[in-house]
């Protein structure tokens, strides 16, 4: 049996719809880039919406309309994706990490107040594995000390904290699509704004500064560059994706949530293994990305042997993080963190496996890989 960590939905709707975009020659600037960000809005129940080449380019750009520059910092779970940390320090920032909660893997919002200096410029939390972080703290937080919030929703797009979607709360919000995440277009994400005057500064910055796109102008050639920019725009074909997959969005949900279920009732019993939380509970309605196994006592040494046992049977795994960020290379060079007290992150990166719960996993996947994992004790 092959079961695939991930894997894209890809139907003939979306093949389609490609092909009549490659077929008209409008590639970028058309009219499926804004057909993706009205639909986004409308599934989100969330406005100011623009789409952008990746999650990396949305945090990139939130980090910029934030102020961060050499004299600044900001905040990040030290559980988390590079991706989170890059975008932040590629601008100079310092990055400041705070360890996670034990069981869910997200930042510790009662750790972040100690955490924040003169220097802080915004504070950014990840929705890990799709679970919303406690927000209400954060808010509070960030009104005190009047610094930016910064939603990373890569992991988590369909989640929902006192029934607001997440993206729904941060004064920027950054989504991703990457073949592995909820709804895919080959790469590509979503940035928000809550702020309008921040919208636009955003579809600036995302277009080279250029004060007109291609169908806005009135004579081709015509028009003038009014701030710096990059190019981060999302293509056509890939908004296009993007529209036929949110239509299926709901059920790819519903189908994770039951896999998540259904796997955690099989395996629930085995001995040395935690599953992390990320089920739905009171206000907390999470989006499903995957199901992460902490191991425990005499199975911590075995990662690598039970990732490996797994893989030889078929069954596709991943690690939610491999490292904490301060462990990487170029952050260890770069500042030599203190990382005594980032022991939650550090458990969850050394002794976790992610396993597979996505919509293209079976119950009869799931039976199989339940079976497997109750071998790993005798590896």
């Amino acid at each position: 049996m092959k079961i695939p960590f991930a894997r894209p939905i890809i139907g003939t709707n979306e093949i389609s719809l490609v092909n009549k975009v490659l077929k008209s020659g409008i590639l970028t600037h058309g009219p499926f880039s804004r057909k993706f960000e009205k639909d986004f809005a409308n599934f989100t129940q969330i406005r100011n919406i623009l789409a952008i080449s990746s999650c990396t380019s949305a945090l990139l750009t939130s980090y910029f309309l934030s102020g961060l520059d050499k004299n600044s910092e900001f905040i990040v779970p030290a559980q988390t994706h590079v991706a989170t940390v890059h975008a932040g320090t590629f601008l100079g920032a310092k990055p400041v990490f705070v360890d996670c909660e034990k069981d869910t893997g997200n930042i510790d919002v009662d750790l972040i107040e100690k955490k924040i200096t003169k220097k802080t410029k915004a504070i950014t939390i990840v929705h890990y594995l799709g679970k919303p972080v406690k927000i209400d703290k954060v808010l509070k937080l960030c009104k005190k000390y009047k610094i930016k919030l910064i939603e990373d929703c890569a992991l988590a797009l369909g989640a929902k904290y006192k029934n607001k979607h997440v993206g729904s709360f941060g004064d920027f919000a950054c989504f991703s699509f990457y073949p592995a995440k909820h709804i895919a277009t080959g790469d590509g994400g979503i940035l928000i704004c809550k702020d309008k005057n921040d919208l636009q500064k955003a579809k600036l910055f995302k277009g080279f500064g250029v004060d007109k796109t291609f169908d806005q102008r009135k004579i081709p050639g015509e028009y003038d560059v009014l701030t710096i920019g990059l190019n981060f725009r999302m293509t056509e074909m890939q908004c296009a994706l993007g529209v036929e997959q949110l239509k299926k969005l709901k059920l790819f949900i519903k189908k994770r949530k039951e896999n998540f279920n259904f796997l955690k009732k099989k395996i629930n019993n085995i001995k040395n293994i935690n599953i992390i939380s990320t089920h739905s509970e009171n206000k907390f309605i999470s989006s499903y990305y995957c199901m992460s196994i902490l191991l425990e006592r005499s199975l911590k040494k075995k990662r690598r042997k039970i990732i490996q046992y797994l893989n030889n049977n078929g069954i596709g795994t991943s690690i939610y993080y491999p490292k904490i960020l301060p462990e990487l290379k170029y952050y260890k060079k770069k500042f030599n963190i203190n990382k005594k007290n980032l022991i939650n992150a550090n458990n969850i990166s050394n002794n976790s496996i992610c396993l597979p719960i996505g919509p293209h996993v079976s119950q009869q996947n799931l039976i199989y890989i339940a079976k497997k994992l109750e071998g790993i004790n005798k590896i």
